[in-house]
């Protein structure tokens, strides 16, 4: 007595293939969206000692300073002026401090009703070009202060001596 046929199974792997390819998909936006918020062009200054971003912060805002001391905003995230005219840059410490400042009343209604005395969720994260003027970081720094951030830091890569 048999028990089926005598053709060999074969397992169908399409669905595990289909599976595979959009995994391989969603990580690859994913890596453009991370990529968008920060500017290859851009040197960080060296530093003996830099700590990696904690895995367990959610919201985190980029701003990128090139060596001329200029705000550089991602593609994904242009501000608006007074007039209403798109940023895709600014020089200006004030005009940073006001767009800062939406931003931070943005993030105040995001958190929800009774949230309004606590701090700024957001993590501020310096991009600041090595060879820019301290003049034009400090600037920079007071204006996400003045906007209500208490939480801003510097980015920096680690230095390697090549002399051991």
């Amino acid at each position: 007595m048999s028990h089926g046929s005598s053709d060999k199974c074969e397992p169908n792997f399409t669905p595990l293939l289909d599976l595979v390819l959009q995994l391989v998909m969603f990580f690859m936006l994913c890596a453009n969206f991370v990529m968008d918020q920060t500017n290859v062009e851009i040197k960080l200054p060296e530093a003996i000692s830099a700590k990696a971003i904690e895995s367990n912060e959610n919201y985190v805002y980029y701003i990128n300073v090139n060596e001329q001391g200029t705000v550089l905003f991602p593609p994904g995230d242009t501000p608006t002026d007074s007039l209403g005219n798109k940023l895709t840059a600014t020089d200006k410490p004030k005009e940073l401090e006001v767009i800062l400042k939406r931003r931070a009343e943005e993030d105040k209604r995001a958190a929800g009703p009774g949230n309004e005395d606590k701090p700024l969720r957001t993590l501020i994260i310096l991009r600041v070009h090595k060879l820019c003027p301290f003049e034009k970081t400090s600037a920079i720094m007071r204006a996400c202060r003045a906007a209500g951030y208490a939480r801003i830091q510097l980015r920096a890569v680690i230095y390697n001596n090549p002399e051991g």
